[in-house]
């Protein structure tokens, strides 16, 4: 899906989804990242895991210990949980709260959404969102 360009006060936004990535706008110009992403400051990354179920417990701590080295800076994770609204990973919520991190988890085509009007309002948060395919 094609997003509507806009400006992201200094991060990337997200110009389109689908087909298993994500396409953002960079000064630099558009980069297709494959598979998952997470998001941390400016800096658009591939990440892990590429369906929930990839998030089982005994990964959780792996996959999100880049969040949590965030603590104290970041208000918050947009969670994009692909292409359908599904409960966060158990432990995730409480890993989250322990460390003084809000959780907002939604489908990934409205965490894109969500991340770009975010972006242009300077918040401090960090996102992380699973693949449409």
């Amino acid at each position: 899906m094609q997003l509507v360009p806009a400006t992201g006060k200094g991060r990337p936004l997200i110009t389109a989804y689908g087909a298993g990535g994500f396409r953002f706008g960079l000064e630099t110009g558009d980069v297709r990242i494959e598979g998952s992403v997470l998001i941390l400051a400016d800096a658009p990354a591939s990440w892990g895991p590429l369906v929930m179920a990839d998030l089982a417990s005994s990964a959780l701590s792996t996959y999100f210990a880049p969040i949590m080295d965030l603590k104290g800076e970041i208000e918050f994770l947009l969670f994009g949980t692909g292409g359908d609204m599904v409960p966060p990973p158990t432990g995730l919520r409480d890993m989250l709260n322990r460390a003084g991190i809000g959780l907002e988890l939604m489908p990934t085509p409205a965490a894109c959404r969500t991340y770009n009007h975010l972006a242009t309002e300077g918040r401090h948060f960090a996102v992380a969102m699973l693949p449409v395919t």
